[in-house]
């Protein structure tokens, strides 16, 4: 793990000693500390890049060490994941699949969704069937969730595949401008270009 700033704010997310895997684990002793901003998982394939992300979703369990997690407030701290591919949203549109996350995300706005739409060339796609869009538009989908959830935790797993340049470079500017007091991680090969990365776990080629 590197830490790429100095003098930053405490962690929201302290992970210490983690361990996954049986006769040859993906990670073993693996600490640190995923601080407000951007954070990214660095790794080849099949180095674990994924599977650490289910893990700090809680959809995985460590086999050992302790993963501790702070929220904004008094409502228990919001951890957005969602897979790349998912066949039960394909008869749902973007926005009444946004619509129905409401009850998963309290703190999930959905006031700016159609601006964050238009930012990301997804305006004409709103109320399309999943199943209609391309791979990067669903992946776009995806991100339009995490912006307006509201949650304190956002993983994003190979963030920038099968997008348009206009939209990485709109992604790159929301993400160096965000103004929420929440944690970024971003799941992908390289440490993704012209964004501020607070820390980068580094699982190796």
């Amino acid at each position: 793990m590197t830490g790429l700033h100095q003098n930053t704010p405490p962690a929201l997310v302290r992970v210490e000693g983690l361990r996954f895997g049986f006769e040859a684990p993906l990670f073993n002793d693996l600490s640190f500390d995923i601080l407000q901003g951007v954070s990214c998982i660095v790794g080849g394939e099949s180095r674990g890049k994924t599977t650490l992300l289910r893990l700090l979703a809680g959809q995985l369990q460590a086999h050992s060490g302790v993963i501790h997690r702070s929220g904004q407030d008094s409502l228990k701290p919001q951890c957005f994941w969602h897979p790349v591919r998912d066949n039960n949203w394909d008869p749902l549109t973007p926005r009444a699949w946004c619509t129905q996350l409401q009850t998963r995300y309290p703190r999930m706005d959905l006031d700016p969704l159609d601006a964050v739409a238009e930012r990301l060339n997804l305006s004409e796609h709103m109320d399309k069937a999943m199943f209609m869009l391309s791979s990067g538009s669903q992946r776009k989908v995806i991100w339009l969730a995490a912006m307006v959830s509201g949650a304190d935790l956002l993983l994003m797993d190979e963030p920038f595949a099968a997008l348009d340049l206009a939209s990485i470079r709109a992604l790159q500017a929301m993400l160096t401008a965000w103004p929420h007091p929440s944690a970024w991680v971003l799941a992908d090969y390289q440490v993704p270009a012209m964004v501020p990365v607070q820390t980068c776990i580094e699982l190796g080629d």
